[in-house]
């Protein structure tokens, strides 16, 4: 009896147990009851929200399928849709008119580089006979330069008045054109009468040289960019592109910064040739053995 009664008291605590088990899992159920009802209602939500963007989808294919062009009847308009389907719209700010428009400022540069080269074949650069005179010195190189001046000068204006009214150019600012030629005239003028001063006979290969770098870095043919590195690094440091860059924006218009850098530049190369001038002037005052009798006599 006393073992059935220990059977009872540990049926009964398993009962306990079981009843204690029983009220928690039934406090889940309830729990999961709750959100089950909670995601039913978020899913109604859910769904309804589903229904309007499907509706505005709906609508907005709608509205692009009726903006979408159609071909209509008329199948000729078919090809040319085919054919062209984008077209381009393109403004030209300051055209050159003729493929000789643009390559003027170009040939312009080259033929008062030329100029000054021929005049210096012609002319002395420093003449002996005042260099020993004992005259000042300043005397001396603009009695070599002012002449060589003057032929440029008249270069520029012939050059000028043949592209102007033989060939039928149209600068849209001429007079400013025609005093760039001036001024170009003058610059180059000045370099020419540096080298020959400094180099002498020597100095003619120089100059033409020189002539030949400036045809492939100035830019007057084909950008700057498409040739090879070391034009790309000479192109800012020879007065032949700002000639070009320059007489591009006074032929064809265009703003007035290029114009004036070319200015400066070109005012800067005839300033700071005649100040070297000077110097090779003054120190050619001193004879040499090989000044009395130089090795090489053009």
């Amino acid at each position: 009896m006393q073992t059935g009664t220990a059977q009872a008291k540990d049926g009964a605590e398993d009962l306990r147990g079981g009843i204690y088990r029983l009220a928690t899992g039934t406090r889940q159920l309830e729990t999961g009851l709750g959100d089950l009802s909670a995601g039913q209602r978020s899913l109604v939500d859910g769904l309804g929200q589903l229904q309007g963007g499907a509706a505005r989808l709906a609508s907005g294919l709608s509205d692009g399928a009726a903006q979408i062009p159609g071909y209509g009847d008329d199948t000729s308009q078919r090809a040319g849709i085919l054919a062209n389907p984008v077209a381009l719209d393109r403004t030209v700010q300051h055209p050159a008119g003729t493929y000789g428009v643009g390559f003027a400022p170009y040939f312009l540069a080259l033929a008062l580089w030329v100029g000054a080269m021929i005049t210096f074949m012609v002319l002395r650069p420093l003449n002996r006979r005042h260099l020993m005179s004992g005259a000042p010195v300043h005397r001396v190189a603009l009695a070599g330069l002012l002449p060589a001046v003057a032929i440029g000068l008249t270069q520029a204006t012939l050059l000028f008045a043949v592209v102007r009214f033989g060939l039928g150019l149209s600068p849209v600012h001429p007079l400013l054109t025609w005093g760039l030629l001036l001024l170009t005239a003058t610059a180059f003028a000045a370099v020419m009468q540096l080298i020959g001063a400094a180099l002498g006979a020597p100095g003619r290969i120089v100059a033409l040289a020189l002539l030949m770098l400036q045809l492939t870095s100035s830019g007057g043919t084909y950008p700057v960019q498409t040739t090879p590195g070391f034009f790309q690094a000479i192109h800012p440091i020879l007065p032949m592109t700002y000639v070009v860059e320059a007489a591009r924006h006074a032929i064809d218009g265009g703003s007035a910064g290029p114009i004036l850098v070319g200015v400066t530049v070109l005012s800067a190369y005839a300033i700071g040739s005649l100040i070297l001038t000077l110097i090779v002037a003054r120190r050619g005052r001193q004879l040499t053995p090989s000044k009395l009798h130089p090795e090489l006599a053009v």
